[in-house]
């Protein structure tokens, strides 16, 4: 892992003149009370964690993934699935998942951290660079896109804006939530919204699992269109979902 600064460049990436290094930090536990285990159930026979992992690998902006999860037992499984897919992995605190975030940056020290959970096996690809890219040139804090459909959007902020989160946050639900703090304290950080792109713009399409019905959903919607190597971006995706709306198969956000 490159020092602060520094960067490992990967092949011919568009982003040449961007030297920060990212590192992309996936929260992953098996406790859930809607669907306990979530993140190790297959998909298409991949867990889901494997899928994002394999998304945020995709972005070549990405040095590097690690699965951040807490230090119970019942997360030994998410060590040994992380380790079977070469995935670096730490633990800390169930709760205070900010500590969690802080005490992985200080081994790793990225410049920039992309935050993404492990219930999400359809991370929007694109969108990672575009945040990377606002983030890096815009002097921001945090940047993360809305209007993307639910659960496929990620965060991207500072090393800097955690470490000052970290020092600041007292709060059980700043502690939880990484960046809570941050988006609440516009006068201590700067933080940017861009809208996503039109085509990709559907905040009332949920595309996450929380339950066995979004569960059952997302494999019906996967199965549909399997993936060879390389993740397939989130656009395609998008049609059978539309379809699935108006035949009633899956609900639309706000029905939840």
């Amino acid at each position: 892992m490159p020092k602060r600064g520094e960067r490992k460049m990967k092949g011919d990436r568009p982003d040449a003149k961007h030297s920060k290094s990212v590192v992309a930090f996936l929260q992953a536990r098996m406790g859930s009370s809607r669907l306990p285990g979530k993140v190790l159930m297959p998909i298409q026979g991949q867990s889901i964690l494997e899928r994002a992992i394999r998304r945020l690998r995709a972005a070549s902006i990405i040095d590097e993934v690690a699965v951040l999860t807490t230090r119970l037992d019942e997360d030994d499984v998410i060590v040994e699935e992380s380790r079977r897919l070469d995935a670096r992995v730490y633990r800390g605190p169930e709760l205070d998942v900010l500590a969690r975030f802080y005490e992985a940056s200080q081994e790793l020290h990225p410049d920039i951290i992309i935050r993404a959970t492990a219930d999400n096996p359809l991370i929007e690809i694109g969108s990672i660079h575009r945040i990377v890219k606002a983030l890096s040139f815009g002097n921001l804090d945090l940047c993360m896109e809305r209007d993307l459909p639910y659960g496929t959007a990620t965060e991207a902020f500072t090393i800097e804006a955690l470490e000052k989160a970290n020092q600041l946050a007292q709060e059980a639900s700043h502690r939880e939530h990484v960046t809570l703090y941050i988006k609440e304290h516009p006068e201590i950080f700067n933080a940017s919204f861009p809208v996503a792109p039109d085509p990709l713009r559907r905040p009332h399409i949920r595309l996450t699992v929380d339950t066995p019905e979004d569960f059952a959903f997302m494999d019906r919607l996967i199965g549909r269109l399997p993936e060879g190597e390389n993740p397939l971006p989130l656009s395609e995706y998008l049609p059978f979902v539309l379809k699935g709306l108006d035949e009633g198969e899956c609900k639309a956000l706000d029905s939840f």
